[in-house]
C-alpha cells in the first residue's frame, strides 16, 4: 500500500526524504543542546514552577 502510494505521488521520495532528514537534525541538535545545556540551569528550572 505504501509503494502505492509513492508511486502516485510524483516527487513524493524527495519530500519523504527531506522530511527525514530535517527530522533527524533537528532531533540531533536538541540532543547536543541538551548534553551542553548546564546543569545548574536546569535544576533552577524544574524548581521554578514551585516557587
Amino acid at each position: 500500500m505504501f509503494k502505492q502510494f509513492i508511486s502516485i505521488i510524483p516527487g513524493a521520495d524527495i519530500f519523504m526524504i527531506t522530511s527525514l532528514c530535517i527530522f533527524m537534525v533537528f532531533f540531533v541538535l536538541v540532543g547536543l543542546y541538551l548534553f551542553w545545556i548546564d546543569r545548574d540551569h536546569v535544576e533552577k528550572m524544574s524548581h521554578l514552577p514551585f516557587e
